[in-house]
């Protein structure tokens, strides 16, 4: 019932946004309200998922819907705060529908029996005996090449031909063949269970520049990030392997994504993300990347997503003259959402063209809390020694309520010695700790990965 009143709202201030936008006046206020209309849209859509009786909902599904919630609320939020555009009557039109989705979670929280950690602790029967399958790719429904031998020229066409299939909850495969595509692809909440693989990284590779810094009104919508990313996915169920997703906006454009994903169960396999600051945003629901490679400045891993990056390599990257080196801003907003980052089993290093002139610049941190109860652990990674001891920064001042953790990660930057003092860090010595972040209990990975034929370590990489 209080889900179906949080939709209720939801669509009341998705009108009451619209009506705003269509009579501002100019730029950027006008942009900005467009786009809340879109997360007003996506955030009723993903609550309404909850009624779906196909989808067999566990509670864990509820909790993680409910908390994609929060998070489209935020990045309405965040996107005026860009712009230091915040008198806005937005907190006015959205107050109940916040409160709403807040005592929502907070019930969606009681029902599992969730401790006030909101810490994901929900097993599945014979969990334990579930992983390490391997992906075999089903023959493709439709090919996309640049050469016209195929059945499309451009992704975004295949993508579309997607969403007119009879059966829109059958998987759908994509074969984009080695080339460079350059074109922003978006595939929406109604696209769903679709599987993308190409010739490998650096082979297939989806290319864009538009980025929100400078003459950001020429390539995007001013501080909506979400228009700047190269490639975005919101439909449930996506899968993507050896293919490489980039935006070459460089180190002086500002945010420019890469990749946003809010694509629910979703899983990137053996792809590259290629960028300079804000490079993925992992925007909400429960994300999966195996054996990928990231490469960014500042805050390239960010969003408010529950998401494990597992045996990936990190690259930082050179940034701006005088800019700095932060691997994540994790957006966790409430308590009891039941979102957060993993890092495990990784190699955060320098990139190539970092190295020759790391000492011109200042040391690199591995996170920063973007949100009151951001959660990020680092569990079992090589950290290289462009790893300031401290390890993290507070740059929001967040460090009060957050969750830094560090977990049996080596290496010459690993060490927690000189590690920041504050109470929201922990030096995690117990496994059974340790096992809240793991694929197998912060995503319940066991139930649902085995389906995609992606291989995945459950609980703990041995070292």
């Amino acid at each position: 019932m209080t889900v179906q009143t949080a939709i209720n709202e939801a669509l009341v201030v998705r009108q009451r946004a619209h009506e705003i936008e269509s009579k501002y006046p100019n730029a950027p206020g006008k942009e900005l309200w467009s786009t809340c209309v879109d997360y007003f849209d996506g955030l009723a859509f993903t609550l309404n998922m909850n009624f779906d009786r196909t989808l067999d909902p566990t509670p864990l599904d509820i909790q993680t819907w409910i908390s994609a919630g929060v998070a489209y609320i935020n990045m309405c939020e965040k996107g005026f705060e860009l712009i230091n555009m915040t008198n806005t009557i937005l907190p006015v039109i959205s107050n109940n529908l916040t409160k709403l989705v807040t005592n929502t979670l907070a019930i969606s929280v009681l029902n599992r029996g969730s401790d006030t950690s909101g810490f994901v602790d929900w097993d599945y029967q014979n969990e334990h005996n579930l992983s390490n399958t391997k992906l075999e790719l089903k023959r493709p429904n439709v090919v996309v090449t640049q050469d016209g031998s195929g059945d499309f020229r451009t992704v975004q066409d295949a993508i579309n031909a997607a969403s007119q299939r009879a059966q829109p909850t059958k998987r759908f495969v994509i074969y984009v063949k080695a080339g460079i595509y350059r074109e922003n692809v978006v595939i929406r909440n109604s696209v769903q269970y679709i599987t993308m693989y190409g010739d490998g990284i650096n082979k297939t590779i989806i290319t864009g520049s538009r980025h929100a810094g400078g003459d950001a009104l020429k390539t995007a919508k001013a501080g909506d990030l979400k228009d700047t990313a190269t490639f975005q996915v919101w439909g449930p169920g996506f899968i993507a392997r050896g293919m490489t997703f980039r935006n070459t906006a460089g180190p002086k454009g500002g945010q420019a994504l890469a990749l946003l994903s809010g694509s629910d169960k979703s899983v990137f396999y053996r792809c590259s993300f290629e960028g300079y600051q804000d490079t993925l945003l992992a925007h909400s629901n429960r994300q999966f990347y195996k054996e990928c490679q990231v490469l960014g400045t500042v805050d390239f891993i960010f969003g408010d997503a529950a998401a494990v990056f597992q045996d990936c390599r990190i690259f930082l990257r050179r940034p701006r003259p005088g800019g700095g080196l932060v691997v994540t801003a994790n957006g966790r907003k409430l308590n009891n959402e039941s979102s957060g980052f993993t890092i495990q089993g990784c190699k955060i290093t320098a990139g190539d063209d970092l190295k020759p002139v790391l000492s011109q610049y200042k040391k690199a941190f591995l996170g920063r809390p973007w949100a009151p109860y951001a959660l990020t652990v680092y569990m079992q990674n090589y950290l290289d020694d462009l790893i300031d001891p401290q390890g993290w920064l507070d740059s929001w001042g967040n460090k009060e309520h957050c969750y830094c953790g560090e977990y049996r990660n080596y290496g010459p930057g690993s060490s927690t010695k000189k590690r920041v003092k504050w109470r929201s860090f922990h030096k995690i010595t117990n496994q059974k700790i340790a096992r809240y972040f793991t694929v197998g209990k912060l995503l319940s990975g066991n139930h649902w990965l085995p389906k995609t034929g992606v291989p995945y370590i459950p609980w703990f990489e041995k070292k």
